[in-house]
């Protein structure tokens, strides 16, 4: 009677083996086919991100180009009308004054209209560079909220398949244990 009470505990053992092999290799699966779509699904996002990047380079490259030549029109503009009045006032000065006024003034006047010039270039630069970072911003900012929207799904996906790989995996546990 013992051999057979431990001929049927060694089967019972046995199927309970068979049943355990099934499961893991299900488990395993099961988690090889979640980490893939989890790959996926960070692959999809990365290229939706870098089409994202792309479209907003080839959307911002022209708009910067465009108000680099617009500020630099401006810019030559007043240089020209600068040199312009410069040039008459100098001029005009000239004309009232004596003759060492003249020499000082004329040795004085490349530091002045040097200075004028500096002056209204770095004028001129501070607002294309104001005007070039609110261009900047506003192409930015759509990407960054799809960003925004997007990440925490992909992130919440990853999770979710984390824990269902940690409860198959304690799922597993409990049955070899039992």
């Amino acid at each position: 009677m013992t051999d057979s009470s431990n001929q049927e505990e060694f089967k019972k053992v046995s199927e309970i083996q068979q049943r355990l092999d099934i499961l893991i290799e299900h488990v395993e699966s099961r988690k090889e086919a979640l980490e893939e779509e989890i790959e996926e699904h960070l692959h999809e996002s990365l290229a939706n991100a870098r089409d994202s990047m792309e479209l907003i380079q080839e959307n911002i490259a022209p708009k910067v180009e465009k108000a680099i030549h617009t500020k630099m029109e401006e810019i030559d503009r007043k240089m020209r009308r600068l040199n312009e009045d410069s040039l008459e006032a100098v001029r005009e000065e000239l004309q009232k004054a004596t003759p060492d006024i003249s020499e000082k003034i004329l040795e004085d006047l490349d530091k002045v209209i040097a200075e004028n010039t500096r002056f209204v270039k770095m004028e001129i630069l501070t607002q294309v560079k104001e005007e070039l970072k609110k261009t900047i911003q506003t192409s930015l900012t759509p990407l960054e909220e799809k960003l925004d929207r997007d990440l925490p799904t992909a992130k919440t996906l990853s999770m979710v398949s984390l824990g269902l790989a940690a409860l198959a995996l304690l799922g597993v546990i409990w049955v070899l244990i039992r």
